[in-house]
């Protein structure tokens, strides 16, 4: 390993990802100016569904390996280049691309991209280049390109949520000029825009951040990743930051993935866990912020009910 390439590691975490896959994963085994190690770790997919994206895995990359979960350790990338790690315990986003992490951190990954299955990256250079632009500044801990979604709208750079903004959460289903102000902060031009938020489909982040840290906070099993890894990120005196000379395509489409209200209140236990966690909101802030969402988990949970007995699918 030299300056002049990079060791990097890019972790996919897929769970039934079948539509999406073999699209992530071309756009990664392309990449040139790296010492890449590609490492896809399957939380607990249906046997089927794991079956083709490990025939997919390995016509992609012929020289990669399927591996348990148990046999998976970094000792396998001095050998190969790509690895699917077998995962039948479904933990979540943190603690699934934790697995990952450690193998591309424990083989001498200089970063490691977390990126989404349903993310597209066309530009062979995209992992090179980002990188090189996040190491000219060591207070970079996190970085990302542009994300944008099937409709061009740009994903992040995010601005946090206030604490009356999300105790209203009501205002968002009023009239539109009650309503809060666009999460996404648009990036114009192509020099770098600090973030407060990046979005979790694709980011790299610096191996020794990870280690020094712990790697991602793995007691949420799905959302608030965002605002906990930015809360750790200022907790480190670090910044994060969107460069959008690169572009990367989040191809996600809600409507696969069921009915909203049980991803709602999953949600809603996750922003708790980070207020609680990450915050220093004192007694009275977080009881208001509990009553507020105990509402909103009412509505989702009468919302869930209403769907159920009319026939309609639940997402489990």
């Amino acid at each position: 390993m030299t300056d002049a390439i990079p060791r990097l590691g890019a972790v996919i975490l897929t769970y039934n990802s079948t539509h999406d896959f073999s699209h992530c994963l071309a756009g990664l085994v392309t990449q040139r100016g790296a010492d890449l190690r590609v490492i896809v770790v399957d939380n607990a997919s249906r046997a089927e569904n794991r079956t083709i994206m490990e025939g997919e895995f390995l016509e992609a990359v012929p020289s990669g390996v399927v591996v348990e979960a148990a046999q998976a350790t970094p000792a396998l990338l001095d050998e190969y280049t790509a690895v699917f790690v077998r995962n039948d315990n479904n933990t979540g986003y943190s603690a699934g691309n934790n697995i990952g992490a450690r193998l591309a951190v424990g083989f001498g990954c200089e970063a490691v991209l977390i990126v989404n299955p349903d993310v597209q990256i066309s530009n062979p250079d995209y992992l090179a280049t980002l990188w090189s632009q996040m190491r000219t500044n060591p207070q970079c801990l996190v970085g990302s390109s542009r994300v944008v979604n099937l409709q061009g709208g740009d994903v992040h750079p995010l601005r946090e949520i206030g604490f009356w903004e999300d105790v209203l959460w009501i205002r968002q289903y009023g009239p539109r000029r009650f309503r809060p102000k666009p999460y996404v902060c648009t990036p114009t031009g192509i020099l770098p825009i600090e973030a407060e938020k990046l979005h979790g489909s694709c980011m790299m982040i610096r191996s020794s951040f990870l280690v020094e840290t712990g790697y991602l906070d793995e007691n949420v099993f799905l959302y608030s990743e965002e605002p906990i890894l930015a809360a750790r990120v200022r907790a480190a005196n670090g910044r994060m930051f969107v460069f959008p000379s690169l572009k990367a395509i989040h191809a996600h489409v809600a409507s696969t993935k069921g009915n909203s209200s049980h991803r709602m209140l999953q949600f809603i236990e996750s922003r708790l866990y980070f207020y609680e966690t990450y915050t220093d909101y004192g007694r009275i802030r977080m009881a208001a912020l509990r009553t507020s969402y105990r509402l909103l988990g009412l509505l989702h949970r009468l919302k869930a009910k209403f769907s159920r007995a009319n026939g309609y699918p639940i997402c489990k």
